[in-house]
């Protein structure tokens, strides 16, 4: 009974030291990195292993146990090295991962052989936490994300680009089509202008006829916003403006013939 006693004194002290040290650790670091993410559950996991292993010394048992362990320790180390080998693996591979970064969290990814988009989450000592547009948690090992092709939205310059392409009529009017859709795009709140200084007598959004199509001409303008986060909803909004104003002009966007069917 004294036994129990201590280990539960003893559980509740580390349960203690890893609240002070989460506690911490937040009024320490207030930004939220891969690699401090990384460190943080390194060194909860040596705490709570640290704790475990003094709690677990309130018995007598375990004590004679360690004792055989040690003795044996060539064996043993064997044994556990086998047996933790993946283990190990995601352990290195999330080192890796926060030192190299080839994400942050918050980063928009897309894990190209696993045909997975998503926000990267978390990082722990095993696995990679990956958001879904769903709202759902992917948990990948590390040693697996680590081999991935990552295409990654914010890596070095976080601007997205995404075309706005529209279809005309031939009956319509091509060169005030294509000032509407610069105009709209131009002014939308989001939009981001990408020309450098030496570029600045360069039109703000470029439109272009990219092709003379069997139902008509064929317009597209790209529309860059700071992040690819809004730029699905700056893409919607440019697009309802368009529609909006070339209603007001009398152009027509073309229909095909099989949807007018």
């Amino acid at each position: 009974m004294w036994e129990l006693g201590r280990f539960g004194v003893k559980i509740l002290l580390t349960l203690l030291g890893t609240k002070i040290f989460r506690v911490i650790w937040r009024r320490t670091f207030t930004a939220d990195t891969i690699h401090l993410k990384f460190v943080k559950n390194v060194l909860s996991a040596l705490i709570w292993g640290a704790g475990l292993a003094f709690a677990l010394s309130s018995f007598s048992l375990f004590q004679d146990i360690a004792v055989a362990f040690f003795a044996g320790s060539g064996i043993a180390a064997l044994a556990i090295g086998l047996a933790a080998q993946e283990s190990l693996s995601n352990a290195f591979n999330g080192l890796f991962i926060s030192i190299f970064k080839p994400f942050e969290v918050g980063d928009r990814v897309h894990l190209v052989n696993a045909n997975l988009t998503g926000f990267i989450e978390d990082i722990t000592l095993r696995h990679t936490v990956i958001r879904t547009f769903m709202n759902s948690r992917v948990i990948i090992p590390n040693s697996v994300i680590n081999k991935e092709l990552i295409e990654n939205s914010n890596f070095c310059n976080p601007q997205a680009s995404a075309f706005v392409d529209v279809i005309i009529t031939y009956d319509s009017d091509v060169p005030r089509a294509c000032e509407i859709l610069a105009d709209v795009i131009g002014n939308h709140p989001d939009f981001v202008d990408t020309r450098t200084p030496e570029k600045m007598s360069a039109p703000k959004v470029p439109v272009f006829v990219r092709a003379i199509g069997l139902h008509g001409a064929e317009l597209r303008a790209s529309m860059w916003t700071e992040t690819i986060t809004n730029n699905f909803a700056a893409c919607s909004d440019a697009r309802i403006g368009i529609i909006r104003e070339f209603e007001k002009n009398g152009i027509k966007i073309a229909v095909s013939k099989f949807l007018s069917t």
